[in-house]
């Protein structure tokens, strides 16, 4: 009798539909060595990832990835796999994006690549990611400049969910003349920004600046961070300046000084400055309407000689409405600002001369501190008189009399 044997094949079908033995249902996670935005210089270069399932499986599982944007070219600018696949009993896969040097000078190109299409199948959940590059072309002569930021703390929505940077801020990438009287170039696209300090600029001293183009209305601190490289002689150079700005310094008159770049043939010298822009007083003379505990008020600021800010007309509706009493001198007090916040003192100082019922009354001395905001000409003082060295602040605090806060509105 002859033995009859009988065997049954086995298949390692990918698990893109019902395998013969079926799966279990493992999670899927994508892991990158790199920050997932990205802006470099074209060049030979690549970057890692891995994609990971929770338990190994008896099937492969196959993850698909896909260009979703950008005008990047596939296989010209960069190669990636368009799928790749964690074979049976194992539980990763790593791979890499290529990116592609060519001796084209084009503007900056951007693609960005979704790893997981969500079609990937007998998973129980897909945390799959995107990333994106932007790819600058220069010769070795250009110095390309690049430009992100991040929330110095975590701030959320209501939901509790992160806000992305570039949804808290819009940022510009200037270069400027020193000091910064004009721009020579900008970019102030929607997300990290990237621009080519070009070769066949003249040689000279140059600043890298950031401003805002817009910005969220959450007052968050945020860390700028920019990136250098110049063909084979800078490569990914990084200077970051933590809570260098706040998303309230969104306005035309504020910017950050990153850096100074001196330029020398095909040599480039860069001297971190890290230095927001003090405001110019002169903007800020003029006469500043608006209202305290006694009413419409009005005060006048000026420069002294020596551009010092000087401000009178501050309690004037208390001194005459309030109090009753005629002012026969008046005089300019000095504001001590700090000409990269906006906040000033004024420090106590002899104010003004005044009379009751005909008779001259003991001399008047002002103090106070405010702040000034250049992005809404706003202007919040806190004054105090002192006369034969009473705090009037404190003697009226007592009868329920707050006199003291104004806001106003610069006209001029």
């Amino acid at each position: 009798m002859s033995a009859i044997i009988l065997t049954t094949a086995c298949t390692e079908d990918d698990a893109t539909g019902d395998a013969t033995n079926a799966p279990s249902s493992p999670s899927l996670t994508v892991a990158l060595d790199f920050e997932g935005e990205q802006s470099l210089v074209e060049a030979e270069t690549t970057y890692g990832f891995t994609v990971s399932i929770s338990e190994a499986q008896i099937t492969n599982v196959r993850v698909h990835l896909s260009q979703t944007g950008g005008d990047a070219t596939k296989g010209d600018d960069f190669d990636f796999p368009s799928t790749v696949t964690i074979a049976a009993g194992t539980t990763s896969i790593s791979d890499v994006f290529t990116i592609h040097a060519d001796e084209i000078l084009e503007d900056t190109e951007t693609a960005t690549i979704q790893i997981t299409d969500g079609t990937e199948a007998n998973l129980n959940s897909i945390s799959g990611t995107s990333v994106t590059f932007s790819i600058m072309n220069h010769s070795e002569d250009d110095l390309a400049i690049g430009l992100s930021w991040a929330a110095s703390s975590a701030v959320t929505n209501n939901y509790g969910e992160a806000i992305e940077a570039t949804d808290l801020a819009d940022m510009r990438l200037l270069i400027t003349d020193v000091p910064y009287t004009g721009i020579l170039t900008e970019e102030d696209g929607s997300g990290f920004e990237t621009l080519n300090f070009l070769g066949t600029y003249p040689d000279g001293e140059y600043y890298i600046v950031a401003d805002f183009y817009s910005a969220n209305e959450i007052a968050i601190d945020l860390d700028l961070e920019i990136t250098l490289d110049q063909v084979g002689v800078i490569n990914g150079a990084t200077h970051s300046f933590p809570a260098a700005v706040n998303t309230t310094d969104a306005c035309a008159d504020l910017h950050y000084i990153l850096a100074k770049v001196t330029k020398a043939g095909q040599d480039y010298t860069l001297e971190k400055v890290g230095e927001k822009s003090a405001m110019d007083l002169e903007n800020y003379v003029g006469t500043w309407s608006g209202e305290d505990m006694w009413g419409d008020t009005e005060v006048t600021t000026t420069l002294d000689a020596d551009g010092n800010l000087e401000i009178t007309g501050v309690g004037v509706v208390f001194m005459t409405d309030g109090w009753s009493e005629t002012i026969l001198e008046q005089e300019k007090v000095l504001m001590d600002v700090d000409k990269t916040t906006g906040s000033f003192t004024i420090e106590e100082q002899l104010y003004m001369k005044t009379e009751y019922d005909g008779a001259v009354q003991p001399l008047y001395y002002l103090s106070g501190t405010g702040t000034i905001d250049p992005c809404t000409n706003t202007m919040d003082l806190e004054y105090d008189f002192v006369q034969d060295g009473v705090s009037y602040v404190d003697w009226l605090t007592q009868y329920g009399y707050f006199f003291h806060e104004i806001n106003v509105l610069n006209e001029e």
